[in-house]
């Protein structure tokens, strides 16, 4: 056990009336007098490991007198010293609340780690699920969350950097790249905004995203937001940083690019043929999920020449009854949809079943007997939401699902020129969008991401004491 000592205090001061001063009204802080009362403990009993707590102290105490086993205890204690009173009780409190012990002896005060209690255990991510693959995700606490990403890369070149991001109270997050690997200008501003931050709170790592992306007024996730280790170990391994907060289990990775949402881990473990079908029928369906009831609005609206004969029919019987212009319809149906994925979201997760089923299907039927919308129109909405599910990125798909009535309200307006409109604004955007300053769309990204080209690790990483000469791993 590693211990430090900062100097001397004064002995005339009343630290325990201070130290209590701070903790007013705060009934869960344990105070507990020890060694015939010249030692008085603080701590948080749920902050820390009762069993190793009671080891610590009592094997001191036994099979010894009180005075020897105070200054047993008091050997192995850190001494805080060398401050002002200001700055001693503030690392004292700070000490408290990260679950240590607090001692106040003779007018010295002492700090001790005595564990930490018991944690969420290493499962599976239930937002990032895949079937070929491991299986772990991260946990709330971070120093597990970087023991898992050390496992996968073995490597003195993988540099973590500690931030106190807190403005009020120590908020810790840290920055890991691969050294020789990462652009040195990405992690040169990723350390640049971290060091800037102060934040009131964040209680999970998309706060921290939020407030260093390059443009928060943009509808599109600009950090990558994951669950999984092994995601994060392969964007590290091609160059990329990652930030992981305390007390979260997401791990945010820069520079994102529009590709990046539309994969996941599991396309590495498959073969190349489904990765690459998977993948081309994931940006059908966000073009699908974009676009399809906006094109329903534009032909019922201005374009139903350009509808075969035979569909236009069938589109015009189910409209007999419909009182909304198509605008209007789609719009309604669309927000019933976001109605029930929200209601689905948020309710248990049995009931989440049968609302999403059963309300569905009864609201769909209800809707089209009550002549409220069109057959086709349930069929064109119920499309783009199923699309919108096959994006693997939660951020993502809330991106669309606002972008939808976008385009529904263009096309409802300006017909397919709208639908254009909407493309040609989309494309312009994603195009000039920057994360730590590095393009949101590249070419060769595009095509890496839709061939499923092979990169060679860096040296770096490839341990080449146990690689062939001249091999190196993909």
């Amino acid at each position: 056990m590693t211990m430090s000592t900062y100097g001397t205090i004064e002995e005339d001061i009343d630290w325990n009336a201070l130290f209590l001063q701070r903790f007013q009204d705060c009934a869960d802080l344990t105070i507990q007098d020890i060694a015939d009362k010249q030692m008085t403990l603080y701590y948080f009993d749920h902050l820390l490991d009762k069993s190793q707590y009671h080891e610590l102290v009592s094997r001191f105490f036994e099979d010894a007198s009180t005075t020897v086993g105070l200054q047993r205890l008091i050997h192995v204690w850190n001494e805080v010293e060398g401050q002002t009173p200001e700055q001693i009780l503030q690392t004292l409190e700070e000490a408290v609340l990260d679950g240590e012990l607090g001692g106040i002896y003779c007018g010295k005060i002492y700090r001790i780690s005595a564990g930490s209690p018991d944690s969420r255990a290493i499962e599976s991510s239930n937002r990032e699920a895949i079937i070929t693959g491991p299986h772990d995700a991260f946990v709330e606490q971070s120093t597990t969350n970087i023991s898992l990403i050390r496992r996968r890369i073995r490597s003195h070149s993988l540099k973590v950097h500690k931030f106190d991001v807190g403005r009020y109270q120590p908020v810790i997050a840290y920055l890991l790249y691969l050294e020789g690997t990462a652009h040195p200008p990405v992690v040169d501003e990723a350390i640049t905004r971290l060091s800037k931050l102060k934040l009131k709170q964040a209680l999970d790592g998309n706060v921290i995203a939020k407030r260093i992306e390059d443009n928060s007024y943009s509808i599109f996730p600009q950090w990558l937001g994951t669950e999984r280790p092994d995601v994060v170990s392969n964007h590290l391994i091609h160059g990329k940083v990652a930030i992981i907060t305390s007390e979260s289990p997401t791990v945010i990775i820069a520079p994102a690019r529009l590709t990046d949402f539309f994969a996941v881990s599991g396309d590495a473990y498959e073969r190349w043929h489904f990765s690459l079908f998977i993948r081309i029928l994931r940006f059908v369906a966000f073009a699908l999920s974009l676009v399809f009831s906006a094109f329903y609005v534009a032909v019922t609206t201005y374009h139903y020449q350009l509808v075969p004969p035979s569909l236009l029919q069938t589109i015009v019987e189910s409209r007999l009854r419909v009182p909304f212009e198509p605008m209007v319809e789609a719009l309604l149906m669309e927000g019933v949809i976001e109605l029930l994925r929200e209601a689905g979201a948020r309710l248990p997760t049995k009931i989440a079943q049968t609302i999403g089923i059963v309300g569905g299907l009864v609201i769909g039927q209800a809707v089209v007997q009550a002549g409220l919308a069109s057959n086709v129109l349930i069929v064109a909405v119920a499309a783009s939401a199923l699309s919108s599910f096959i994006v693997p990125n939660y951020t993502m798909e809330t991106s669309m699902r606002i972008l939808r009535f976008v385009s529904i309200i263009l096309a409802g307006y300006l017909g397919y020129f709208g639908i254009f409109l909407f493309i040609a604004l989309f494309v312009t955007h994603v195009c000039h969008l920057r994360t730590l300053k590095q393009e949101y769309v590249l070419l060769d990204n595009l095509f890496q991401f839709a061939f499923l080209s092979k990169e060679k690790l860096p040296h770096t990483v490839a341990d080449s004491s146990t690689s062939p000469k001249g091999e190196s791993d993909s």
